[in-house]
């Protein structure tokens, strides 16, 4: 009974942080955007292909490059200089007078006898600065064919969306570029790529985007709109570029520490191994009476242990392990104050010692259960001590598990606990952990499958000693509801704060806080056994998120009327009458170190049983002084494969112009478009390219502005 709620207690405790993480993942999708202060600053990566430099580490970052900012066309004076770091990244601050103009970024880095050069243009800085601003092959290869075109077409300005576009196709075609670009780039930018069929090829894509590199037409409406267009691709690269860095820094910093703890853990295999064997050796001896004992592997291969003799006193157990492995000759020996018939946790025993020993090991243990009849209360205080050659310090423990009964155990029929309560330290070399109150309570019977009926938690401490990493999880309170056909569910979960601090990949701090996490279930009952099943029903919570790159605040709820287990869920979307029906909404803000803060407020809303069935976002996105209210209807059909949108339509009204973006398109037909004027004046058309009059790019999404330039939908995504 005792090992039963031990496992249900983890895991319950791990679902409800599992559940918290469910809002972060939320929020953290919604993006945000944007900066603090008056410095106009650039920041991006720095990679390079494969075959440039073996020194390229971590996916090819081009780490400790020198990286320079020009304003075009004057490539001989930069204006800022940095350094990329370990993992290719950086940083320029520019003077006041750069914004506006097109700013040349070239990282440079001596590799033995090769100077890489890695550069790219960003056109149209504004003055907060601009994130995202990344330099690899593709961006070296535009750069170099738009310096010749700039020069000789005389074009004194770039259009940010032109330069976009070229990008875009070059990486189509180049993206998977893996050579040398020593071997291919002149001495000077702009003197032409020295491979001869990679030149024309890079050529060939410039000219056929030629016209979307001038800045301006003279025509201000267009001007206006490709304006709204880039304040589009600026927010999409704070939004989408930010939490890009993000997650790579999350995720580099969680992989060094669970490297770093895998070593130490390899290192204690042995150790892991011989506690297991211990654990069960205990659990083997569950209602044996005192003796010796060896632990073998049988005939049949199982594992038992087999009785070898008495031990004088009644109150000592002796198990040593003959199986042929790490616990090889390990002695666990078992000592009451009080002679047993059999062995079991029982106050009238007294104080338990436990020991584990063979060379280079000594595990000891003191457990001393204590009774207030009085309160029918029992509880177990627990010391223990694990050494051995395999670990490099020992790991400790000190706890303490109180247990409430409605009758003290008497030895007839299981105990009735109407409540367990655990307190406890634990250090070791790995880390240390701190459990605050965690209780969990019954009603009337434990020992009965529905019994639970709550478990909260005051606080849980946690260090990990391989990175600077530390949790804290305060306040969780589920209660439980019994199920149809037998067992418990959660009825709801609160959490007051988890809150994760740690730092990035190059040891700047960090910081993750999900609070007022309340969520509520249901049962749900399987139509074809009729068991039940707790499924949540609604959910909300708050994140903050903050490191040197960024910060993020927001908030999620959600509401679902027709909810099922999780496993379901994708089996549901194959039938409009199980089709989720619900809403979701998301606020969040979004303050980087770089480019303008940003503010999304989304509203999901799905009634697939409405007339007809649809799908709705409703959406607000602020961006510095502008923002963009998008609506997205989607109508909904169901066929073999599942359900599937029949028609959908979007539109974006840019403010402060006005501007309006509509989108619409039936299922497995091209979508169509335009841009219009308050006035419904048209300014653009959206579409395939050939059906707007320029073939060479076949089927490709272009937005063609009445002046005849125009830029790929896909550049418009970072």
């Amino acid at each position: 009974m005792k090992g039963s709620l031990s496992r249900r207690n983890v895991r319950l405790m791990l679902w409800g942080v599992s559940l918290a993480a469910v809002a972060l993942m939320l929020l953290a999708g919604c993006g945000g955007g944007g900066g603090v202060g008056n410095l106009l600053t650039l920041s991006g990566d720095v990679t390079v292909p494969g075959g440039t430099t073996r020194q390229a580490v971590g996916g090819y970052a081009l780490a400790n490059a020198t990286v320079k900012a020009y304003i075009w066309p004057n490539l001989t004076e930069a204006v800022a200089q940095s350094t990329t770091d370990s993992n290719g990244h950086y940083v320029l601050t520019l003077p006041e007078s750069a914004a506006g103009k097109d700013i040349v970024i070239i990282a440079t880095k001596q590799v033995g006898s090769k100077t890489v050069r890695v550069a790219t243009v960003s056109p149209d800085v504004p003055a907060e600065g601009r994130n995202n601003v990344n330099l690899d092959a593709v961006t070296t290869f535009a750069l170099e064919e738009v310096a010749r075109i700039r020069e000789q077409e005389g074009l004194g300005d770039l259009s940010a969306g032109g330069v976009a576009t070229v990008v875009e196709r070059i990486r189509e075609q180049y993206g998977n570029w893996n050579g040398d670009l020593t071997a291919v780039l002149p001495d000077q930018i702009g003197g032409g790529l020295q491979d001869a069929t990679l030149q024309s090829a890079i050529q060939n894509i410039v000219q056929q985007h030629k016209g979307a590199l001038k800045a301006s037409t003279g025509n201000p409406d267009v001007d206006r709109a490709r304006s709204m267009m880039q304040t589009m691709r600026d927010m999409m690269g704070t939004v989408a570029g930010n939490g890009r860095e993000e997650s790579t820094a999350i995720d580099s910093a969680l992989n060094m520490a669970h490297r770093a703890l895998d070593a130490q853990l390899a290192a204690a295999e042995a150790f892991s191994k011989r506690f297991d064997v211990m654990m069960d050796m205990l659990e083997r001896l569950n209602g044996k009476p005192p003796g010796e004992y060896h632990l073998i592997r049988n005939e049949r291969g199982y594992i038992e242990i087999r009785r070898e003799g008495d031990i004088a006193g009644g109150k000592t157990w002796k198990v040593t392990s003959q199986l042929e492995d790490a616990s090889n000759g390990l002695a666990l020996t078992v000592t009451t104050e009080q002679p047993m018939e059999a062995f079991h946790f029982n106050p009238i025993a007294g104080k338990y010692t436990v020991t584990a020993t063979k060379s280079g090991v000594n595990y000891s243990a003191t457990l001393t259960p204590t009774v207030n009849e009085a309160n029918r209360t029992i509880q177990l205080n627990a010391s223990i001590n694990l050494q051995e050659s395999a670990l490099s310090q020992a790991i400790t423990f000190n706890g303490t598990l109180a247990a409430a009964f409605s009758q003290l155990p008497s030895g007839e029929g299981p105990p009735q606990i109407t409540t367990a309560t655990f307190n406890g330290a634990l250090n070791s070399q790995f880390g240390s952990a701190q459990v605050t109150n965690l209780k969990a309570e019954f009603d009337p019977d434990s020992s009965q499958q529905d019994s639970l009926k709550r478990i909260t938690l005051q606080s849980l401490q946690a260090q990990i000693t391989a990175r600077p990493f530390s949790l804290s999880l305060q306040g969780v309170n589920i209660p439980f509801m019994k199920l149809h056909g037998g067992g418990t569910a959660p009825a709801s979960v609160t959490v007051n704060t988890l809150q994760i601090t740690g730092r990035d990949e190059n040891n700047n701090p960090m910081s993750l806080t999900i609070s007022e996490v309340n969520g509520t279930f249901e049962e749900y009952r399987d139509p074809v056994n009729g068991m039940g099943s707790g499924v949540i029903k609604s959910l909300q919570g708050r994140m903050s998120f903050a490191s040197s790159r960024l910060s993020l605040s927001g908030e999620v709820s959600g509401t679902w009327n027709n909810p099922v287990p999780f496993a379901q869920v994708p089996s549901a979307g194959c039938s409009l009458s199980t089709f989720p029906d619900g809403s979701i909404r998301i606020r969040g803000n979004m303050t980087p170190a770089i480019g303008k803060p940003a503010a999304v407020n989304i509203t999901i809303t799905s009634a697939p049983k409405g007339s007809p069935p649809k799908l709705t976002v409703t959406a607000a996105f602020s961006y510095g002084g502008e923002s963009i209210h998008m609506g997205v209807e989607m109508v909904l059909a169901e066929k073999a494969d599942g359900v599937y949108p029949a028609s959908t339509s979007v539109t974006m009204t840019h403010s402060p112009s006005e501007m309006r973006i509509s989108l619409a398109g039936e299922h497995d037909q091209p979508v169509t478009g335009s841009i219009k004027k308050s006035d419904g004046t048209k300014v653009a058309d959206i579409g395939e390219a050939i059906e707007l009059g320029i073939p060479d790019l076949g089927r490709t999404g272009i937005v063609k502005y009445v002046d005849g330039t125009f830029e790929t939908l896909q550049s418009l995504l970072p």
